[in-house]
């Protein structure tokens, strides 16, 4: 099930995904309902991201070709940051490029969104709602510069999230790919990460108890590149999307 948020002749509703556009359905992301009957193509519509997370947890070096890319700060296996609350950013929406940085990439990454809390978790099947696609989108200059990252990636507009949420899909081999104005700049498989989608709940709750509707954006695949006013930028993952957006000057 392809769950969405989104808006159309005013106010938000939840609906499913499909090739023929969106069916409304009662309820909420975590207890989706019934159809109401209410269809929507693509143009009636204002996709909202498919999650509003009280934490957005970014991984680091998830993928042994992404820390050959940056060697001077990649860490000896997968670390973790915050990203925050406030950077989260819609499908076809715009990525305002900020001044005080000069080098903005991409980062193509599958997401984790969490439906039940917990600490120290044993069973994270238990834990998982399912499966989004992220762009960590970073300031790759003030990311050199600063020990500590968060600065790097919580600009207003810097976590593109959605268009969906995936309950329905296994996420070990499912294949990543990043397209800037139609250009392929990444692509990649999960089943090349070094911790598992699954491992990577049970390891992030080790230091913070994780919240329902709580993201984790498990790292990017190799080719990150820098994004410019007038960009495109497209993530697929498979069996979930494709999540478009747009990018601007400050």
């Amino acid at each position: 099930m392809k769950l969405v948020r989104f808006e159309s002749y005013g106010g938000e509703k939840l609906g499913i995904l499909d090739d023929a556009g969106v069916k409304e359905i009662t309820g909420d992301i975590f207890n989706p309902g019934r159809e109401t009957g209410g269809i929507y193509n693509m143009e009636e519509i204002i996709f909202h991201p498919p999650v509003y997370p009280e934490k957005i947890v970014c991984v680091g070096f998830n993928y042994r070709a992404h820390m050959g890319e940056l060697k001077e700060i990649a860490t000896k296996k997968p670390t973790i940051t915050l990203k925050a609350r406030n950077s989260i950013l819609a499908h076809e929406q715009a990525i305002i490029l900020p001044k005080n940085s000069n080098q903005v990439e991409h980062e193509a990454e599958l997401g984790i969104v969490i439906k039940k809390e917990g600490y120290r978790i044993i069973k994270p099947e238990e834990h998982i709602l399912g499966y989004t696609i992220v762009n960590d989108v970073t300031a790759r200059d003030i990311e050199k510069e600063m020990i500590q990252w968060s600065a790097s990636k919580s600009f207003p507009t810097f976590c593109p999230v959605g268009p969906c949420i995936e309950t329905d899909v296994d996420p070990s081999d499912l294949q990543i790919t990043c397209k800037v104005n139609g250009e392929l700049r990444q692509n990649a498989k999960t089943s090349l990460m070094i911790y598992k989608p699954e491992k990577l709940v049970s390891f992030v709750s080790q230091f913070m108890r994780l919240e329902r509707g709580d993201l984790i954006a498990t790292g990017t695949v190799p080719g990150v590149g820098p994004l410019v006013e007038g960009d495109v930028v497209e993530i697929e993952i498979e069996d979930i999307s494709v999540l478009r957006n747009y990018v601007k000057l400050e």
